[in-house]
């Protein structure tokens, strides 16, 4: 069998299929990645990767269709959001139609895995006659792919279609956190890359730790600033506090307390795996680290899917959530002692780990031609 993994040109949007690439991949069928600027992020999958953009990236594309406009933001409806969603990555997936549709049909394509929010698998597919299937990332990919479409019926039309063919879905959530349902679930299984990981992350001393990020896309697009204030809370907190933020300039942070200490990039879930507790943005995938890991979450939601992300693990007991610039040490206090975030996030943890593995997916895609 050989399947075909598309996505947009972002890790949030790649890394949750590596994992269903790899089992597949593991089990003797033929994989390949077709992904878009910047490329070279899927090097770290370890899968064999060709570029069927046009050289731009994801925000590039927001650029064209939504100038001016910050979809960083929660002054919005998450339907309003996920309209600007489907324009921006409409756009994004529209110059990707003819060479996705080059390399399907030449590499002899049986079926097409694709994120949610890739908008020309779903055509390629279609003018194929081959499955697709969409492979969500978390709480809030449903729903899209009818947007996407309605934005490029004019490509439908002009390939002869009159729009996609019913998908399988995929499902990395367990049910106490939602998803389309009705499709498969698989255990959510985090991967981040490879990458160093600090020796020291292994000694633990007395002191509680908790992880601060903001993940791959919101540091870069809106800067780090807005820390600034719950970083000076952190350092009356009697916990150690390790700061992920990538490349990020940390100037705009000031001096860091003795207690807060920047990190290189770390691979997520290692990170996670060596601390109590994790504030962060409410990205998708950081927060189904957490909750893979059992590790309670503070959600400060910034814009995006973050809003939806953080209703769904507050409703399930497993995050508390709040405004960045209401963080202070009683809510950091209460982050590594509320027994009953704990005990939830240890729930939801189990519900995952009972979840079938990717590797057990392998049989549901043959299925799929046989």
């Amino acid at each position: 069998m050989r399947v075909l993994f598309t996505a947009p040109g972002s890790v949030g949007h790649i890394f949750p299929l590596v994992p269903t690439a790899q089992a597949l991949r593991a089990a003797g069928h033929d994989v390949l990645f077709a992904g878009q600027t910047p490329v070279e992020k899927l090097r770290n999958t370890g899968l064999p990767a060709v570029d069927v953009g046009d050289g731009t990236n994801v925000s590039e594309a927001f650029g064209r269709v939504l100038a001016g406009v910050r979809f960083t933001s929660g002054e919005r409806s998450e339907d309003e959001t996920m309209e600007l969603a489907a324009q921006g990555f409409a756009e994004h997936g529209r110059v990707t139609i003819s060479g996705l549709l080059e390399v399907a049909r030449g590499w002899r394509a049986d079926v097409i895995v694709h994120a949610p929010f890739q908008s020309a698998a779903p055509l390629v597919a279609a003018v194929l006659g081959i499955p697709a299937v969409v492979h969500n990332f978390g709480v809030t990919s449903g729903g899209v792919a009818a947007r996407m479409a309605r934005i490029l019926a004019g490509e439908y039309a002009a390939h002869g279609i009159d729009g996609p063919a019913e998908p399988t879905v995929v499902d990395v959530l367990p049910v106490s956190l939602g998803g389309d349902g009705g499709g498969w679930r698989v255990r959510y299984v985090p991967f981040n890359g490879g990458g160093t990981v600090p020796a020291e992350l292994f000694r633990r001393g007395p002191r509680r730790r908790i992880a601060v990020t903001l993940g791959t896309v919101f540091a870069e697009w809106e800067g780090i600033g807005a820390l600034s204030g719950l970083i000076e809370q952190a350092g009356r907190v009697d916990a150690e506090v390790l700061l992920a933020l990538g490349d990020s300039d940390l100037a705009p942070l000031g001096e860091l307390p003795a207690n807060v200490r920047a990190l290189p990039w770390v691979p997520l879930n290692e990170l996670l795996e060596a601390c109590d507790a994790v504030v962060h943005h409410g990205g998708s995938g950081t927060m189904m680290t957490a909750a893979a890991l059992g590790v309670p979450q503070l959600i400060l939601p910034q814009g995006a899917d973050h809003f939806a992300n953080a209703a769904a693990a507050e409703a399930n007991g497993i995050a508390l959530r709040s405004s960045t610039d209401a963080v202070d040490a009683a809510l950091l206090d209460r982050l590594l002692d509320d027994e009953a975030v704990r005990k939830s996030a240890a729930a939801v943890r189990a519900e995952i780990q009972a979840m079938p593995s990717p590797a057990e997916l392998v049989a549901d895609f043959e299925s799929l031609i046989a």
